[in-house]
């Protein structure tokens, strides 16, 4: 999609696609790992879309966010330690920090071009989340991390494109 047209298609299958009327389009470019825009649709607010699907709307992102956070950490009976693989917009951590018991929450994501521009356009979406004391930012590889680390968490919680 050029900066100049005034629609984006998310093609869900062959047959299939949906199409969304933008006001604006604020970043569109290509980070090491991806491509990334975020644009200000009509009917969603704000949009993040890496490699042409949309990951998370404004207007329904705490739909998203408190489905995927909520049940596992109420299922913990003290989750202290929290892991998200992924995550970069900062909403899955808001989330988390919501809970009492959270002593920290590890967030490891691999773009941190796209955590960055998320920290700055996405305020609402992360609510200080990045800032936050108990909030530890890793910008790697989430497998590599799992993989390499001897740290025990909770609760684990991917939050990874499709």
């Amino acid at each position: 999609m050029s900066p100049s047209s005034s629609w984006f298609t998310e093609n869900y299958t062959p047959f299939d696609a949906r199409r969304h009327k933008l006001r604006r389009i604020l970043v569109q470019k290509r980070t090491r790992f991806q491509k990334v825009m975020l644009a200000d649709s009509y009917s969603f607010g704000r949009c993040l879309i890496l490699d042409g699907e949309l990951q998370s709307a404004e207007r329904d992102e705490f739909i998203y966010h408190e489905a995927l956070v909520h049940p596992a950490m109420m299922l913990h009976p003290r989750p202290r330690r929290v892991l998200i693989l992924g995550g970069g917009e900062g909403a899955t951590a808001r989330e988390i920090l919501r809970h009492a018991s959270v002593q920290q929450v590890t967030m490891v994501d691999i773009d941190g071009e796209v955590v960055a521009f998320c920290q700055k356009h996405l305020r609402s979406w992360h609510r200080g989340s990045f800032e936050h004391p108990k909030t530890r930012l890793l910008v790697g590889d989430a497998k590599r991390f799992i993989e390499t680390s001897d740290e025990k968490f909770d609760v684990i919680l991917s939050d990874l494109p499709t």
